[in-house]
């Protein structure tokens, strides 16, 4: 079964910004095809009396059906934390992208093997007598691997009290060092997430100084294990190639009081003044 999430945001003419969910409706098309996405989320705007145009932003997943999907009558805009949860997703769970292998070997056995403890602890039910839920890896939540390994580093000195002998091995597998200086190094991209999912404000002006951000705190330093260098070097090379700013990020920026002189960035300054000429 499939579901299509649609939201409203505006802003009105005093510049308060309204949310509004208009459902989680069944998605009963034939197929997935950006033909039928289109005509379907159509219809359902269609019903509460609303039609997409070139004047309206449609924030959208970024896979090729949505992009084909919203290319006309309006501005399609790709949401910046699904580009970055998805590098991370890679990053721990992915051999190859785009026929490139994933250098990341030793952070993804870290992860499988966290992974493995949690899911036994939480399916035998003993995770009672820990003093934090463990927490599952879904691919589907936002910084799920930051929150799975953050919640098991809490807890990693009591978790072999409620282990199975077979896990056991498992648990020894996992450096705590390098599971505390991993989280360490994730909290940043936990932080970017919640900023650029706030639901009060508008959050377009802090996709290029947030991006800028990760980048440099994904500069390989000194004192940084090899492993850790070897994520750091993956997810700025696909933050940089991936997560493509559109003009809108660059205009917005541009016009926001506090960001317009591009500190962050300052060489990317250029390109907004060119576009609001």
């Amino acid at each position: 079964l499939s579901y299509c999430g649609l939201a409203l945001r505006f802003v009105t003419k005093d510049f308060t910004l309204h949310n509004f969910i208009l459902g989680c409706i069944f998605y009963d098309a034939d197929s997935q095809s950006a033909n039928n996405i289109r005509m379907f989320v159509d219809a359902q705007l269609l019903s509460f009396g609303l039609t997409l145009n070139n004047k309206i932003f449609a924030v959208t997943d970024n896979e090729n059906k949505m992009r084909a999907a919203f290319k006309e009558k309006c501005t399609r805009i790709g949401r910046s934390i699904r580009y970055l949860n998805k590098q991370l997703e890679h990053s721990c769970t992915s051999e190859e992208i785009e026929r490139t292998f994933v250098r990341c070997s030793k952070i993804q056995n870290l992860f499988d093997n966290v992974k493995k403890v949690g899911t036994h602890v939480r399916r035998r039910h003993r995770q009672v007598k820990l003093k934090q839920k463990l927490q599952l890896y879904l691919d589907t939540s936002f910084n799920g691997t930051f929150y799975m390994m953050n919640v098991f580093l809490n807890v990693y000195d009591d978790i072999g009290s409620v282990l199975n002998s077979g896990y056991i091995d498992y648990l020894t597998s996992v450096d705590k060092d390098l599971l505390k200086e991993v989280c360490r190094f994730l909290i940043v991209f936990d932080n970017a997430i919640d900023q650029l999912s706030a639901e009060e404000r508008p959050t377009m002006h802090q996709a290029l100084p947030i991006r800028q951000l990760l980048i440099d705190h994904c500069e390989v330093k000194f004192e940084d294990s090899s492993e850790l260098k070897e994520l750091k070097l993956f997810l700025c090379e696909r933050i940089k190639s991936v997560w493509i700013l559109q003009d809108q990020h660059y205009i917005f920026t541009f016009l926001h009081p506090r960001l317009k002189r591009f500190d962050a960035a300052p060489y990317e300054k250029d390109i907004a003044f060119d576009l609001v000429k």
